[in-house]
């Protein structure tokens, strides 16, 4: 019991130290190993005999979607005292509650059979199952869980000399990932990423890196509004002097932080480069969030994030009076927040440019 306790702690303890992601499971498969304490409870014959003690199976899961899976689970409690045992072979349906979020809570139910051994004549027995508890994805092919099943054994089949077996096992769950759609890992949850506004892709052939399409005096490649009507006043970026243009910042947060990585510096050192190169240009730093969470705590969230930006680049030496930031939380989605794309896309933060 003791080994079990510290290895729960160590375990729980790597978990708290992880950056906070979201992973999409979808399509995966999955393989581990659980490990609990199995305690007989709602006394009659059998549990007043059986003794808790421990509990393991293996099982394998597959993963319809990001909330949907079905597990198989073959397993063992066994109750030394009296040498009793029941060897498990159960069929899961698991819903992860909060799809979105690392950190989830699980429940499920299932049926099974339950193989009774040393009590009575050996038999085999119809059992239900329901499970509750939380998941947190370590890294896009593992997960840890904490969960508590409930299984009650039925004397529906087989000679059992006793009523019903109700057994209470809260466990560790350890399972790894693999197959799915894709090998690339979901966004963080509530980071801000959106691609860098793409740039024209110069020819093989013909150097295009001189084009004015729009003839507004702005070449193709540093033009952020390049379909300028012919004749209209623009500014130094290509764009109507009183017109905005908006440069999309590539930047990710974990979740629920505003703390800029260092791997994230060569990206800000470019957005300070082109803010210096067009000095006679204005800039607001925008943060927003996908809907999930409250509306409060996002905004709070999204408008730390966008400060945390306008910092950055203030510390790459963008006067103070040409930048601002604000954080307008799940405010003018551009996806449909229904889907684990859309909430993607619309954890963003971008540069919104207007002449002086």
């Amino acid at each position: 019991m003791m080994i079990f306790k510290k290895t729960l702690l160590c375990l729980l303890a790597f978990v708290f130290v992880q950056n906070v992601f979201a992973y999409d499971l979808s399509k995966k498969f999955g393989f581990g190993l659980t490990g609990g304490y199995s305690v007989p409870v709602f006394g009659n014959p059998f549990n007043s005999q059986a003794d808790a003690d421990f509990g393991y199976a293996v099982h394998g899961r597959y993963h319809f979607n990001e909330a949907y899976n079905l597990e198989l689970a073959v397993g063992r409690s066994e109750f030394s005292d009296t040498r009793i045992r029941l060897d498990n072979f159960n069929l899961i349906g698991v819903w992860r509650v909060f799809d979105s979020n690392q950190w989830t809570p699980i429940l499920g139910a299932g049926l099974g059979l339950t193989r009774v051994r040393n009590f009575g004549p050996k038999s085999m027995k119809l059992s239900g199952l329901a499970r509750v508890g939380v998941e947190y994805g370590v890294s896009p092919w593992f997960s840890v869980g904490l969960l508590a099943d409930y299984q009650y054994v039925s004397k529906l089949l087989g000679d059992m000399p006793t009523t019903r077996a109700h057994i209470l096992t809260p466990q560790l769950a350890l399972t790894w990932y693999f197959g799915g759609e894709s090998s690339k890992a979901a966004a963080p949850v509530n980071e801000v990423q959106v691609a860098q506004s793409t740039q024209t892709t110069k020819s093989n052939i013909v150097d295009d890196s001189n084009l004015d399409s729009d003839d507004d005096g702005v070449k193709d490649p540093e033009d952020r509004c390049p379909l300028t009507k012919v004749g209209t006043k623009v500014n130094a970026i290509g764009c109507a002097m009183d017109e905005k243009a908006t440069m999309q910042i590539n930047v990710e947060f974990d979740s629920g932080k505003s703390a800029i990585d260092s791997k994230f510096n060569s990206h800000l050192d470019e957005v300070s480069d082109f803010l210096k190169k067009y000095s006679e240009v204005k800039v607001q730093i925008q943060g927003y969030t996908d809907n999930q969470g409250s509306v409060a705590k996002n905004v709070a969230l999204s408008d730390a994030r966008a400060k945390s930006v306008m910092k950055s680049l203030v510390d790459r030496g963008i006067s103070l009076d040409r930048i601002s930031a604000k954080g307008f939380g799940p405010a003018d989605p551009v996806a449909d927040n229904g889907t684990r794309e859309g909430r993607q896309a619309n954890r963003r933060v971008v540069a919104v440019i207007s002449s002086k």
